[in-house]
């Protein structure tokens, strides 16, 4: 396991140091040259790990790749580890991304914000029905106060009272 964790750590800091470079052939060399140095110093143990480590290769070539003739097993590797971020197919296509990123923002912002007015709108209607039904309510209790029979009721204390001879009218002369 120790030689594993060493593999590991080796991998990790050889492509921490290796530059990207932009002349594909000049990666194939250079990838040729590695790959035939590790395999005279290889043993039977670490050929698991540098049929990884080329696999990553082939697959970051493919992503540099102009023609785009080979299909790029993309896996949770390549995504985790940046290689897709290094590709001419996602360098071409950054302003693409970075639209669609800003209208997926603004949708989200847009649909918030209508969410909100919404919420208020709901608000206000519900205040305008529970006003609209206290207005009801003291619409009914002055009519029942100022009904006859009320009126009598609470003038009985008072010198006021209820007429017992009918109305009449005066006449008025029109000239």
């Amino acid at each position: 396991m120790a030689k594993k964790h060493e593999d590991i750590e080796l991998e990790i800091e050889e492509t921490q140091e290796e530059p990207l470079r932009d002349d594909l052939e000049e990666q194939e060399a250079a990838v040729e040259t590695e790959e035939q140095e590790e395999q005279e110093e290889a043993g039977p143990e670490e050929d698991a790990a540098l049929s990884a480590r080329e696999q990553r290769k082939a697959t970051i070539r493919a992503l540099q790749d102009d023609t785009g003739s080979e299909r790029v097993n993309i896996s949770l590797r390549t995504i985790l580890g940046g290689d897709l971020l290094a590709g001419k197919w996602f360098r071409r296509q950054i302003w693409l991304i970075v639209l669609i990123a800003f209208y997926i923002i603004v949708y989200v912002s847009n649909r918030y914000a209508c969410q909100q007015e919404m919420i208020e709108s709901t608000r206000l209607a519900d205040t305008l029905l529970d006003r609209r039904y206290k207005a009801l309510t003291s619409s009914s209790q002055l009519k029942e106060m100022t009904r006859r029979s009320k009126v009598e009721e609470n003038l009985e204390d008072s010198t006021l009272h209820t007429p017992t001879e009918p109305l009449y009218n005066l006449k008025i002369e029109e000239e």
